[in-house]
């Protein structure tokens, strides 16, 4: 039951990473196109790159996350590491996104513990449900 619950966790949170690309891509149009409107064009250019850059990036990391957890829901314990870094990475940006401009930037680490929390315990599982040195136990 806790396998099955943390892989829900793992895919939910992978799903909304992915999804968080297209809210945050969708300010830039909306919102802070307008906050930047007496800049440079150069400038505002290059922030309308970086801003759907990062956009792409969230879609990439819930794009490896769902390959991760569709690994791992196999008993791969190998894509942990990647599943971890990324939490590393939202729990981190989450903390001085928070400190420096807000707390909804707090969603980032909810993110992150929910997405080490249950690769932790996939991991486990994996590791009980095999033999010695993650082989298959034999019959």
């Amino acid at each position: 039951m806790k396998r099955k619950v943390s892989s829900l966790v793992f895919l939910l949170t992978a799903i909304s990473i992915a999804l968080g690309a297209f809210g945050h891509g969708s300010q830039w149009p909306k919102h802070v196109r307008a906050d930047v409107a007496g800049l440079a064009p150069d400038t505002i250019r290059l922030l309308a790159l970086v801003w759907y850059w990062v956009s792409g990036t969230m879609l990439v990391f819930g794009l490896l996350l769902l390959w991760a957890w569709w690994r791992m829901r196999q008993g791969d314990r190998s894509p942990a590491f990647l599943a971890g870094l990324v939490g590393a990475f939202y729990c981190a940006e989450g903390i001085l996104g928070a400190a420096s401009l807000g707390p909804f930037f707090l969603i980032f680490v909810v993110q992150a513990v929910a997405l080490c929390a249950s690769v932790w315990v996939l991991y486990r599982a994996a590791d009980a449900s095999s033999g010695p040195h993650g082989c298959p136990p034999s019959a």
